[in-house]
């Protein structure tokens, strides 16, 4: 090949290729390095950014379960200081939680509440509010409750078990069960609560759990019937 016929040929290359070739001088990448070290950095991108993501839900979990401890203990001091003469407690959302002076959280002297936000990747069940009594740091019992479903009139097929389930009625011409059964919760003691079918009878309790959740993680604040307030592995 000739000089010549040489420099036609690069001269039709560049003038239908200009964007492929990127000239070398000391050091340069061709488009096909370039689209490969991008294609790798896709792909560790992709590998690692769910696990950066767990990681920081991870820390996010540890960082607020140790600080809503920190504010039930400081709840409990409160109380046993008899700091303003009060009971102080902690009322929790999915949102934020409060530390509040007061009996309860409805109740409460609002120019006394301390609140602060949750992120919005953790969410709150188990207990919603911790009482702790005034001078003593114990927390406030749970009332006893009757709870459960009442099981429907129409379920029972004889004359007895009907008319034992309060709301219900027999039909001695249809030979049926008609009514409505009464809630569980309209019982205050524990004896009508267990003659309904259906109903559940749960005693006073003192503390409980506090559960918080990620998609992929959860933790658990336990409050003892003494007020110990700990972090269950």
């Amino acid at each position: 090949m000739t000089p010549h016929h040489f420099n036609i040929i690069q001269e039709l290359k560049n003038e239908i290729y200009p964007d492929i070739t990127i000239l070398k001088n000391g050091g340069g990448f061709t488009l096909l390095e370039i689209l490969l070290v991008i294609g790798i950095l896709a792909i560790l991108i992709s590998f690692l950014l769910p696990i950066g993501l767990n990681f920081y839900k991870s820390q996010q979990l540890d960082t607020q379960t140790q600080a809503i401890i920190q504010t039930l203990r400081r709840a409990q001091l409160k109380a046993m200081a008899i700091e303003l003469d009060s009971s102080f407690g902690v009322y929790l959302t999915d949102d934020n939680y409060t530390l509040f002076k007061g009996n309860s959280y409805t109740i409460r002297d609002l120019q006394y509440d301390e609140v602060f936000d949750l992120p919005e990747i953790i969410n709150v069940s188990g207990l919603s509010e911790v009482v702790f009594l005034k001078s003593e740091g114990l927390p406030k019992g749970n009332p006893a409750y009757c709870g459960g479903t009442c099981t429907p009139c129409d379920r029972f097929t004889d004359r007895t078990s009907c008319l034992a389930q309060d709301g219900c009625s027999w039909s001695t011409k249809l030979k049926k069960c008609t009514g409505i059964c009464t809630s569980c919760n309209s019982y205050q003691n524990q004896s009508d609560c267990e003659g309904q079918s259906g109903c559940i009878w749960y005693p006073s309790t003192r503390g409980g759990n506090i559960i918080l959740t990620t998609d992929s993680e959860s933790k658990i604040i336990n409050i003892n019937e003494i007020g110990r307030v700990n972090l269950e592995q």
